[in-house]
């Protein structure tokens, strides 16, 4: 028997190796549906940190944080914006659970993407959890019998405090402090330095409202810039003060507006301070927050987006029920030609794949952007316009924090806008800058210049701008302001007038550019994709493809454009370009259970065999980027 075993060993070792495996698999896939299973009277953990929640996961560097996390850095889970606020929807209506405890602290910060949340953003997140807790207070019979904690060692800035402040009791660290002090915005002025330097700046805005030229040419702002600033943080900061007396009202007394505006005047407030004013309700560490709900299950929010996600498209299987697919796209940040995560062409490609996705029913662009050059605007327009006119496809645009200027000009002919009360919009104008070197400038840095043409100096900033020059110069911008009030007036379907009383550059928040019709609805992303969703419909019961009673509750998301094929994404990485995300690590991990499983077909559909791995696919006129703090 030894000799045959001996003789054997190696199958007799395989064997062994197998049936290890195998258990170990069937062992760790039992622990992950036990760790799966949602139990009755949970509480969802809710870890919210700046750069946590985002409009969508630019950080795909895999191979990156691997590095970083070698070296002391261990990122937090980064999760979108509609994720967040879908879980948040399926929670409510979702009988296992009862409350939501938020964990605001520091000591959580360990995201890779350190912007956070904007007002708006932080608005959309608020009305998520208003919801959440009506649906549960009229399920469990009262507010009391809900659970909404919102917990942290210290607030690192207001905007933290404004969506705790949504929370039924908010604790704190005794040692941690709000940074209540109302909302700001500071405009820095280069004139005099660029005058030392030798550098003059020839600028033209369109028109009396556009400020992006200001701080080159200016010491300070012309006064009406300077008011339309200071009426659009009056407004934002009135809304900010609004909806936190709105939660904070039991506690604030009798008039909690008139109160905050007090408090913003002397924040910021340390502990002891914020709990005798009414901004908070107790000063308690994490481990005593934990005890309030130590009687309750106890579930990630992040785990709950996934398990919740399974089920629901398990749910829709099983009844098929059926669902409208509402394709987003993202444009984040300055507007500009070319590639990259938002540059034109890869907006446009984006919008291209969802108009000819065939279950794809409407687009929706989501829009978070002061603006940026004017021919990729312009292309991005257009792409719109023949999503709807040529694909039959409706197009709604969601605005996030900011989306003015070349935001809301790619925005003119989309079938609605949607923007929540806070969103910086409008600045229907135009600005450029063209800079000139001066003699002087040279003569400083010890640089003699000689220069020939053929033809125009135009382009040359050496030098400056005269005569016939200059009046061309100003009638081109003349000219694409004039297309930009057009567009608006044709798309919004306003007269010249109309458009003429709120553009010239103006800023507005989303709640005043809906009483002058630059915005259809105020709401949030998951609005906008229920709107879209509604126009879809629409379409298929004007052609006649679904009965015009249907009606059609459920909603599918997909995101364009679609993920580059993994091995792209691997060798990007390699080159330190672009890097595995999410995506590519769930091809790996496919791949494996492929070759477990023998599924040889479905190895290389995994590789990726069958779809290519690559895809081919005047002057600049700058948009200002607002800012507020």
């Amino acid at each position: 028997m030894l000799q045959r075993g001996w003789a054997n060993r190696g199958k007799i070792t395989f064997g062994i190796f197998l049936a290890y495996s195998s258990a170990n698999f069937f062992y760790n896939w039992r622990l992950q549906k036990i760790r799966d299973t949602i139990p009755p009277n949970t509480v969802l953990h809710w870890r919210i940190t700046d750069g946590s929640i985002v409009e969508t996961d630019t950080d795909k560097g895999y191979f990156q944080k691997v590095l970083r996390a070698t070296g002391g850095d261990s990122p937090a889970p980064v999760s979108t914006l509609i994720d967040v606020v879908t879980a948040l929807k399926h929670a409510k209506d979702d009988p296992r659970i009862v409350g939501i405890m938020a964990n605001f602290s520091t000591s959580n910060q360990k995201s890779q993407q350190a912007k956070g949340l904007g007002l708006a953003q932080i608005q959309e997140l608020r009305t998520a959890v208003q919801e959440f807790k009506q649906a549960k207070a009229k399920a469990l019979g009262g507010e009391d019998k809900v659970s909404l904690i919102a917990y942290t060692d210290s607030f690192d800035n207001q905007t933290q405090y404004f969506l705790a402040s949504v929370f039924d009791k908010v604790y704190m660290q005794p040692s941690g402090s709000i940074p209540l002090v109302g909302l700001s915005s500071t405009v820095p002025f280069f004139k005099t330095l660029l005058g030392r330097l030798g550098i003059q700046v020839r600028a033209e805005a369109r028109r009396e409202y556009k400020s992006m030229v200001s701080p080159f040419t200016e010491t300070e702002l012309p006064p009406a810039q300077k008011q339309n600033l200071f009426d659009l943080l009056k407004g934002l900061n009135a809304q900010l003060l609004a909806d936190i007396a709105k939660a904070r009202q039991k506690v604030l007394g009798s008039d909690p507006i008139e109160k905050l505006y007090h408090l913003i005047q002397i924040g910021p407030f340390m502990g002891s301070e914020a709990k005798e004013e009414g901004l908070i309700d107790g000063l308690l560490y994490k481990r005593d927050c934990g005890k309030m709900v130590e009687d309750n299950g106890a579930f990630g929010l992040a785990h709950y987006m996934r398990v919740k996600a399974k089920e629901h498209t398990d749910m829709l299987a099983k009844t098929k029920e059926p669902s409208l697919v509402v394709g987003i796209v993202y444009l984040i940040g300055g507007i500009k030609r070319g590639g990259g995560d938002f540059g034109a062409n890869t907006i446009v490609k984006g919008i291209r794949e969802a108009a000819n996705d065939p279950t794809v029913d409407a687009v929706v662009l989501r829009i978070d952007s002061g603006g940026g050059d004017v021919v990729a605007s312009d292309t991005i327009s257009d792409a719109i316009r023949w999503c709807q006119d040529v694909k039959k496809k409706p197009v709604v645009v969601s605005f996030g924090n900011t989306s003015a200027s070349g935001g809301y000009f790619v925005s003119t002919h989309a079938k609605a806008i949607v923007a929540q009360p806070m969103t910086v919009t409008g600045s229907i104008g135009v600005a450029a800058l063209r800079p000139y070197f001066t003699p002087e400038f040279f003569k400083m840095i010890g640089v003699s210049m000689e220069q020939f043409f053929t033809g125009s100096s135009h382009n040359s900033l050496l030098h400056d701008l005269e005569g016939a020059a200059l009046t061309r110069y100003k009638r081109q911008i003349d000219a694409t302001y004039a297309d930009f009030v057009n567009r608006v007036a044709e798309g919004r379907k306003m007269t010249l007038d109309e458009v003429e009383s709120v553009a010239g550059g103006r800023v507005m928040s989303g709640k005043d550019a809906l009483k002058v019709g630059l915005v259809d609805k105020l709401g949030g992303l998951s609005q906008a994709v229920r709107l879209a969703g509604d126009y879809g419909l629409e379409v298929h019961k004007d052609a006649g493809r679904l009965p015009s009673d249907m009606q059609v509750e459920n909603i599918v998301v997909k995101t364009f454009p679609k993920p580059k094929p993994w091995v792209q994404l691997v060798v990007e990485s390699m080159m330190g370009d672009e890097a595995v995300d999410m995506y590519a690590k769930e091809k790996l991990r496919s791949m494996m259970m492929r070759m477990w499983t023998g599924d040889m077909m479905g190895l290389l559909q995994e590789v990726g065999l069958t779809e290519s791995a690559f895809e081919q696919g005047p002057w600049q006129l700058e948009i200002e980027d607002m800012k507020v703090q």
